[in-house]
């Protein structure tokens, strides 16, 4: 018992005799010179004109779409009570017109 209770006095004891250790004054030289001697990333500049013309697709093609519902000037095919007998609801009650 006397040996282990030694062993933790002796360690105890080279616990208090801890110094920090100094920091290499060359660390942040290092470092930045990594940072600069990284190759950089190849930029693919038609990658941004293909994703510009993605976006002008989908919005023509949403101009053709309401354009083709919308601005029709043809006369809907059924009427709200049609539409409400073939969705299966009857009495549709419009709050919003008269």
């Amino acid at each position: 018992m006397k040996n282990i209770e030694e062993e933790i006095f002796k360690t105890l004891e080279s616990i208090d005799k801890i110094q920090p250790v100094p920091s290499n004054p060359f660390l942040y030289a290092k470092i930045k010179n990594r940072i600069n001697q990284r190759p950089l990333p190849i930029i693919m500049p038609w990658m941004s004109y293909a994703k510009l013309a993605v976006c002008m697709l989908i919005v023509g093609f949403n101009m053709v779409t309401i354009s083709k519902i919308y601005l029709n000037n043809s006369q809907p095919t059924m009427t709200k009570e049609e539409l409400g007998n073939y969705l299966g609801i009857s009495g549709i009650q419009n709050v919003y017109e008269p």
